[in-house]
């Protein structure tokens, strides 16, 4: 259909809620099968290709969720990885820990593509708009959020975390999302999205259906609908009194 530019979900590889069954499948970053085939897709396909996540084992033993980013010849552009652990429990029952397996990354990243820059995200990292901001700063005009949100969470605040953040920031989301039963009985809420910079969704998929959704990405909207709306430019320091110093964890300076 055209795209130059293709996203897969938060873990690509595999959901494997088992940490020992985890530990056994997943290896470093130089012997991934997921990251190996990326690789070659995208130099077949002559497209930059965004490898939503998957697990890689790091030198250090320790687990990392992490995004690639491959260009159309074939070599690795950078990598992104998870800041915030999905570590909650919900009203259905289901618990989840994510810091029990992964370990959080320290970086948000930004770089361009054929002139556009792209600002890097994962899944739970959506509901920290901190990060979205401090990416849209670095000049991001273009924000990724492959994930892989639970039905339950997705049904409630899928559309409108999407549409904020892309609102907030005047930048276009791409979020490419795993929908359907998986085999340990999971459920997550697919509805794969891209949301232009006024906050329209301009591209969606069913919940637990197969697709692949397309969208023309026009930068001039991104600078359009910050001149409309210059949330980036009006924003302001401030404090907050409350009797003592706050304690802002991961705002931007």
């Amino acid at each position: 259909q055209g795209a130059t530019y293709v996203q897969t979900p938060e873990m690509t590889g595999a959901l494997i809620r088992d940490k020992q069954a985890g530990a056994a499948a997943f290896t470093s970053e130089d012997k991934d099968v997921v990251v190996s085939t990326a690789r070659k897709l995208a130099q077949e396909l002559g497209i930059f290709l965004h490898v939503g996540s998957t697990a890689i084992l790091r030198a250090d033993g320790k687990l990392a969720n992490r995004a690639f980013l491959f260009a159309p010849d074939g070599a690795m552009i950078t990598n992104y990885d998870k800041i915030h652990m999905f570590d909650v429990d919900l009203d259905n029952g289901e618990s989840w820990r994510e810091s029990a397996s992964y370990e959080p990354g320290t970086e948000g990243v930004v770089t361009e593509i054929n002139g556009v820059k792209l600002g890097f995200a994962v899944c739970y990292d959506l509901r920290f708009p901190q990060l979205f901001r401090a990416e849209a700063l670095a000049g991001a005009q273009v924000l990724s959020v492959p994930a892989a949100f639970t039905r339950q969470t997705g049904e409630a605040h899928w559309h409108v975390l999407l549409r904020a953040r892309a609102i907030e920031n005047g930048a276009y989301l791409i979020a490419a999302a795993q929908g359907g039963l998986h085999e340990d009985g999971r459920e997550t809420y697919g509805h794969s999205l891209i949301v232009d910079p006024w906050g329209r969704i301009i591209a969606e998929a069913a919940h637990d259906e197969p697709a692949v959704i397309v969208a023309e990405i026009d930068p001039a909207q991104s600078a359009a609908a910050r001149r409309k709306i210059p949330n980036l430019k009006n924003a302001r320091d401030f404090t907050v009194n409350a009797g003592e110093a706050p304690r802002l964890r991961g705002a931007a300076s």
